[in-house]
């Protein structure tokens, strides 16, 4: 079928797509020139169209200052996987998955935009410490959110525990309460350790953070982050030899969050508006919320049903066609974000004659223009592949949610067993499933080595084209042959330059059972970083007040902890043992007669970080003495009986260790019967005695051992009897 269309609103010809429209982010920021007006030091400075005061705000970037009056400028021209005839492959420069999922502070931050499901971080709108803690407020979206659907800290996932609504207390779940978590235990409420995660949507209802207005003067109940969404965390100071384990970066843990993202979005089917991730419905939102452009609804609905066609992948999984889930930001250029977008869903862009944003999702629509060998003013028409720059096989990159929603390369199409093998490795960071990837491998593979390549010049029947991805040829020699738009151009008022390259409904066709390669295995690798507990441990008191502790011998990746106090002490002494061959602790300083308690752990070499628990868990004991070296026995032991009174007279050794003699006296000859009755403090080689006075009658048995300055006893004596009658 052959149709004229003409268009009045075309512009003249332009390859270089002019930047978008900042005014949207503009007005987001003005919106909160109230709260940042404090002058309170935040992490950042004003920038954009904010200024005035220190404080935090988003700009827009210079890749989005103007596009002037619509969406591609003056070019009417396709941007997607199609345009690859024109060399507009979806390589874009745009950072990882991986790499954005740090909390940053930086002089200027930019708007970030997040769609459907994926895992962002963002710049830090405040940080400030009080109370022993750490304050910071990670900015995850500058427009409200539909809600969080996971928590990170660093690598770790977390939870939070709804039910803690006091601000003031921990509220993080680890792997201590549930096994869906892979944070350390450490960090869970039950430890008390870790901190809090306060998440803010941006809805209407949002305040300002209690906490943040308890703790911080500067901070009032205007501060509530209105239209943002984010997170308030606090992290709490803990001591030395626990930092490491909690804090293993060194410092507050960087917080990341899986979302839902802009929930403000419209869909003209039912007149509603929520969150989608519907890549229809999301690019309308993009061209209309963030570009402050037009779009044909009526057309918008078309293309979100044919968004949401269920389609099964290879494990038998009905998924909706095409999503598009992750972020842009105001730094990138529009054509950086126009082509995420497009290549995300095979998207076709295009601008309405009344320059309104067109596109189309990726299928296959049987062609309405045919074209003639008349309406050729002139044409190229080339058979065969692209060459050396042929892909052999296309194996995209993709956002994976179950390897921490980084980006992880899908299985591989491929188009040819050539000898030579070339394989394409795009960039397609805002689809989350491998069937979607596996679908738009094979469109690129096929879209990169067409049949036929064509450029041609048109004269009128140019205007026919606008608007329509599939055009029909009929060629004089080959016959009937379909091609698909890369790009088309208004040279001047009459004349039209199309690229084209042939293709043909199968390249649109995806049997996953078939086609769908296997999915690259992802291995969560169960990683155990504890470390072995000390064995063999044991501690007794050693010469010159001091302890010995001794435990078996370790690996070199192992630095040995040792901690000890005096009994009743709050506080701990601590030493780390760093050679490889030692397996011993001389502990020196001691108080003569103490007694202390000693325990041992294991710490990771170099880092002393991830320990292991202190061993044993009832500390060993042992009393300090200043000399080891007991005195030899008495030269003697006697009793006299006085009525009822029995007098214990004994002779000190000649020993210069000799310092008293302690005395037990039982109603049995068993020393084990013994009570403790005196100790006679003397010289060596000295008599002493002691009396033992108003004994009741019975018979009486003594005992007598020598002691020296530090109570180290030498060999007993004993026992000798006296009868009380």
């Amino acid at each position: 079928m052959r149709r004229r269309v003409f268009a009045v609103a075309l512009a003249t010809t332009m390859l270089t797509p002019i930047a978008a429209d900042a005014e949207p982010v503009s007005a987001f920021i003005a919106g909160y020139q109230s709260f940042f007006s404090s002058g309170f030091a935040l992490s950042g400075a004003v920038g954009g169209a904010a200024g005035g005061a220190a404080g935090f705000a988003f700009t827009a970037g210079a890749g989005l200052a103007s596009i002037g009056q619509t969406l591609v400028g003056r070019v009417v021209l396709s941007i997607g996987l199609s345009a690859l005839v024109s060399g507009l492959t979806p390589q874009v420069s745009v950072p990882k998955p991986s790499a954005r999922m740090v909390s940053f502070a930086e002089p200027v931050s930019y708007a970030k935009h997040v769609f459907g499901e994926c895992r962002v971080s963002g710049p830090i709108g405040f940080t400030g410490a009080k109370s022993g803690r750490r304050y910071y407020v990670p900015i995850l979206a500058a427009h409200p959110v539909d809600s969080v659907l996971q928590h990170w800290i660093d690598e770790y996932t977390c939870g939070v525990d709804a039910a803690i609504t006091d601000v003031d207390t921990a509220n993080i779940l680890s792997s201590g309460e549930s096994g869906a978590y892979t944070a350390p235990a450490v960090l869970g409420t039950t430890r008390k350790e870790a901190g809090r995660i306060d998440f803010f949507d941006g809805g209407a209802a949002q305040v300002a953070h209690p906490g943040l207005v308890d703790k911080f003067a500067e901070v009032t109940t205007e501060w509530d982050f209105a239209g943002l969404a984010g997170a308030v965390l606090w992290a709490r100071r803990v001591g030395a030899e626990r930092f490491s384990e909690v804090y293993p970066r060194g410092r507050e843990w960087s917080y990341s969050a899986v979302l839902r993202g802009w929930n403000q979005i419209y869909d003209p089917r039912d007149g509603s508006t929520g969150y989608t991730n519907n890549a229809a419905l999301v690019i309308a939102h993009w061209a209309v919320a963030v570009l402050g452009h037009a779009v044909d609804w009526d057309a918008v609905a078309i293309e979100a049903d044919a968004s949401d066609i269920p389609t099964l992948d290879a494990d038998g999984i009905s998924r909706p066609k095409w999503t598009i889930n992750g972020e842009l930001t105001d730094d990138q250029s529009f054509e950086t974000q126009r082509a995420q977008l497009a290549a995300a869903c095979d998207a076709f862009f295009f601008e309405r004659p009344d320059g309104s944003v067109g596109f189309n999702v990726g299928r296959w629509i049987e062609p309405r223009v045919t074209l003639v060998e008349s309406d050729f003013l002139t044409r190229t028409m080339i058979e065969g592949q692209w060459g050396a720059n042929a892909p052999t096989e296309v194996a995209a990159t993709y956002t994976e949610p179950d390897n921490g929603w980084r980006e992880t390369a899908s299985g591989a199409w491929v188009e040819t067993d050539d000898i030579r093998q070339n394989r394409e490795e795009p960039q397609l960071f805002m689809v989350t499933n491998h069937n979607q990837a596996a679908r738009l491998n094979k469109r690129i593979a096929k879209a990169r080595r067409p049949r036929f390549q064509l450029q041609a010049t048109l004269g009128l029947i140019g205007e026919e084209l606008i608007g329509e991805r599939f055009f029909r040829v009929a060629h004089p020699v080959f016959g009937d042959l379909d091609f698909e738009v890369g790009r088309l151009v208004r040279r001047d008022m009459n004349t039209f330059e199309v690229e084209a390259v042939s293709t043909d409904a199968s390249h649109f066709d995806f049997d996953a059972a078939t086609e769908e390669p296997e999915r690259p295995a992802i291995i969560a690798v169960e990683s155990d970083l504890s470390l072995p507990d000390p064995t063999g441990l044991a501690a007794a008191a050693s010469t010159g007040s001091s302890g010995t502790v001794v435990w078996d011998a370790h690996p070199d990746y192992i630095w040995p902890q040792v901690r000890w106090r005096a009994i009743g002490d709050d506080d701990w002494q601590s030493a780390t043992v760093t050679e490889e061959d030692q397996n011993a602790l001389v502990i020196t300083g001691l108080t003569d007669g103490q007694e202390y308690e000693v325990q041992v752990r294991n710490t990771l070499a170099g880092l002393q970080s991830s320990p292991t628990e202190w061993f044993p868990e009832t500390p060993m004991t042992f009393t300090a003495v200043a000399n080891n070296t007991p005195p030899t026995a008495l030269d003697s032991l006697s009793l006299t009986l006085s009525g009822s009174d029995i007098t214990v007279g004994f002779t000190a050794p000649n020993d210069p260790n000799y310092f008293g003699t302690r005395i037990w006296c039982a109603a049995t000859d068993t020393y084990a019967d013994a009570t403790l009755v005196r100790t006679e403090y003397g010289i060596p080689s000295s008599g002493d005695s002691w009396t033992d006075t108003g004994l009741a009658p019975g018979t009486y048995y003594y005992w007598a051992a020598p002691i020296n300055a530090s109570g180290l006893e030498g060999p007993l004596t004993g026992p000798v009897s006296e009868t009380v009658t």
